[in-house]
């Protein structure tokens, strides 16, 4: 069998002229506005969409009213489909969900919406083992709620709404895949155009041209990571979130390593200080003459 060489991803990802929020059955949806509609492609800024996507699922996993209701809804795993079954979040408490709304609503605006095809599933950050070691699933097969599930889903693959639940999950499994080390494992190749190519080079050359955008997402993940060797991250000292070099850095730039390490020197010689005070405090009195 011989070699391919893919030498070229393109996408023709579909997206509108704005997005609103809209709620049907109790389900909160991003529905795109129809009549304003023209396709990208995501592969012109790998950097900067892989950023975003991060980003906004660092907002989605550091937002505790939401992760509270779903852990409290015994959401394990966590998936999309269980908020027909517990109620839906995001339209029960728009107020607590403002912070994840405005940045999916921004997501949405800059890069469109994924397809929605099937059930998302993913975990909970790292911070929140402790508590899901101690949850125990409700012995509930009632399974009427995945037949509202399916029509809505039906419904929507005409109009490219998507629930704002399931856009959520799917940014937070990106970030907990690229931050937290979460093995995602593969993932599908939908909605694709594979071309061969054939010249005069020995190794026949192989592009596709892609129209979902999380298949997108994960194509310019595995180029950056696998083909450039870089790595999505956050840095240590000041949180943000950067394209590094190499996978080992932890620091968004050498002033934020040298404040990191000044910190740290300050924090070392503070503990130090404070552990010789106690020291002094638990010497017994000396003798008097």
């Amino acid at each position: 069998m011989p070699t391919l060489n893919f030498t070229h991803f393109s996408g023709a990802v579909p997206r509108y002229g704005g997005y609103s929020l809209e709620q049907t059955d109790g389900i909160l949806y991003l529905v795109p506005d129809t009549l304003a509609v023209r396709r990208y492609d995501p592969f012109e800024d790998i950097d900067g969409l892989l950023l975003e996507v991060v980003k906004a699922g660092a907002i989605v996993a550091a937002c505790e009213p939401f992760l509270d209701y779903c852990l409290s809804h015994k959401m394990l795993p966590l998936r999309d489909v269980e908020f027909w079954r517990q109620g839906d979040f995001f339209a029960a408490r728009p107020k607590e969900a403002r912070p994840i709304l405005d940045a999916l609503l921004a997501f949405a605006g800059r890069y469109g919406l994924p397809i929605w095809e099937g059930i998302v599933t993913t975990t909970y950050p790292a911070r929140c083992a402790q508590r899901l070691m101690a949850l125990c699933q409700d012995g509930n097969d009632d399974t009427a709620y995945m037949m509202r599930y399916e029509a809505a889903r039906r419904a929507c693959q005409s109009s490219g709404a998507v629930p704002v639940c399931t856009l959520a999950l799917t940014l937070l499994d990106f970030y907990l895949q690229w931050i937290e080390g979460l093995d995602g494992g593969f993932f599908p190749i939908r909605h694709a155009d594979w071309l061969m190519a054939y010249g005069q080079e020995k190794t026949p050359r192989l592009t596709a041209q892609v129209y979902d955008l999380t298949t997108c997402i994960n194509l310019a993940y595995a180029v950056l990571t696998a083909g450039q060797g870089k790595a999505v991250r956050q840095c240590k000292h000041c949180g943000t979130f950067f394209i590094a070099e190499d996978r080992r850095a932890e620091y968004c730039s050498p002033r934020c390593r040298g404040a990191y390490n000044s910190k740290m020197t300050r924090k070392r010689a503070k503990e130090r200080k404070e552990k010789a005070g106690e020291n002094l405090t638990c010497l017994p009195p000396s003798d008097t003459i």
